[in-house]
Order: structure tokens, then C-alpha cells, then sequence
């Protein structure tokens, strides 16, 4: 049985000084085969014009993604954690939901959540269509990890200049190591990895390692991005 998407996640502590940043409440999805269009629409008229609705919602098809049985995932984007608690407080109870949870139910279940905090963020972040690698990882040490992704942001012909680059801290929900994970969003996939593999990164990489270990990867591509909030918020610190 489907959870209750955009509903149920709330017992979250963060520090104080955190509570500004950008949230990320993500739900692993996995649907019935044949149903992606039918939950993609659902989506987009429940969150599209939702005026009680604060954040962006963000619905991804996998593409590789290891042993995983994850098909899709609907990534929400708040702007800050009083805005996510705001939206969950509304949401709750209304019909719209109601009908939306039924739809999601005969299309799929849900078997993951999890909450994420924005850190730092480099490039573009992507938009609706973009290509997206995600890197889950344990890091040491965070505040050296952000120095270095700073410190390769500016250098030329650095991936930054044609995809985003974003660092989020788990905040619950994510498997056992998982501290953080890092979200490439590109138009296309390749251009990034050509970047990725050239001799500049991988003098950086080898300097990621010192303070980073990556648990997992995997690629998603972007269906449709439906809400009022824009995606520039993510930057907001």
C-alpha cells in the first residue's frame, strides 16, 4: 500500500541555524508498469495549482539504479522547514488529497523517505527535463568536502559551467552510512561525464577521497516539476 505521499515525515531536529535552508523530502516509488503517465498527471494536478502548496515537486524516472527495485521518485523542494510544515499542516485532510492518495495507490507504492538539508550548491541548478546523477555518500568531514567543491568550482573549464552541482545532509530516513548525498543536474548526462573523466577532475577526486567515501550511484531522468516554488530557491543559504 501507497504511504501517505507528502505526508507523513515530520518528526524531524535540525539545528537551528539550519532551519533557513532548503529542505528536500524525497519518496521512492515503485509503480506498476504502464502507470508513469497516469501518476505524472495526478502530480501535476494535485501540486501544479495547489495554492495551499509551498514547495516544488519534482518527478523522476530511473534509469540505472543497481539492485535498487526504486522506479521513480517524487523529490519535494521547500524552501525552508517552516514552509514544509506550513504545506503538510494544509494539505492534510482536504479531498484533493484523498482522491490524489487513491490515485497514487493503484499506481504504486512507496518504500523509501527520506529528508535532506541543503548545504552548498555550484552551477545551474537543473530545470524541468534535465538529467540528474546522484552520488550517495559518507563524509568526514563536511566543511572541508564544501571548501574543495568550492575550490574546483573555480577552476576553467570546470563541470560547473554546463551542470549543477548540489551537496544535501541527511537529515532522516537515509540508509545505514549515508551522511550526504551530491546531485548532478545536467542537461544531458554525458556532457557532465566528459568533464568528470578529464585529468582537472581527477586531480580533484583524488582530493574528494581524503574526506568522502560514495556508497552509491545512480542516474534519473526528470519528467516534470509541477508547484509554485522555483527551483533558484535551492540556492537560497
Amino acid at each position: 500500500m501507497i504511504k501517505n505521499v507528502i505526508f507523513s515525515l515530520l518528526l524531524i531536529t535540525a539545528p537551528f541555524s539550519a532551519l533557513s535552508q532548503s529542505v528536500w523530502v524525497d519518496y521512492s516509488l515503485v509503480l506498476k508498469p504502464g502507470s508513469q503517465a497516469r501518476t505524472a498527471a495526478a502530480v501535476s494536478e494535485y501540486l501544479g495549482s495547489n495554492e495551499k502548496f509551498e514547495g516544488l515537486a519534482i518527478f523522476n524516472a530511473e534509469v540505472i539504479n543497481g539492485a535498487n527495485p526504486q522506479t521513480h521518485n517524487l523529490a519535494i523542494i521547500y524552501e525552508d522547514q517552516e514552509s514544509w510544515d506550513r504545506s503538510l499542516s494544509a494539505l492534510t485532510g482536504s479531498a484533493e488529497r484523498e482522491k490524489f492518495l487513491a490515485t497514487m495507490r493503484s499506481n504504486g507504492e512507496v518504500i523509501g523517505e527520506t529528508a535532506y538539508l541543503h548545504v552548498a550548491g555550484w552551477g545551474q541548478p537543473g530545470n524541468e527535463g534535465t538529467q540528474y546523477i546522484g552520488f550517495a555518500m559518507k563524509v568526514s568531514n563536511p566543511k572541508r568536502y564544501v571548501d574543495l567543491l568550492s575550490e574546483y568550482a573555480e577552476q576553467p573549464g570546470n563541470a560547473t559551467e554546463i551542470a549543477g552541482i548540489d551537496l544535501y545532509q541527511v537529515l532522516a530516513g537515509a540508509p545505514g552510512g549515508v551522511t550526504h548525498v551530491v546531485v548532478i543536474s545536467a542537461e544531458k548526462r554525458y556532457q557532465f561525464m566528459e568533464r568528470y573523466n578529464s585529468p582537472e577532475f581527477a586531480k580533484y577526486l583524488r582530493k574528494f577521497a581524503s574526506v568522502r567515501e560514495v556508497l552509491g550511484v545512480n542516474y534519473a531522468d526528470n519528467i516534470s516539476f509541477s508547484g509554485g516554488l522555483s527551483i533558484e530557491t535551492l540556492r537560497k543559504e
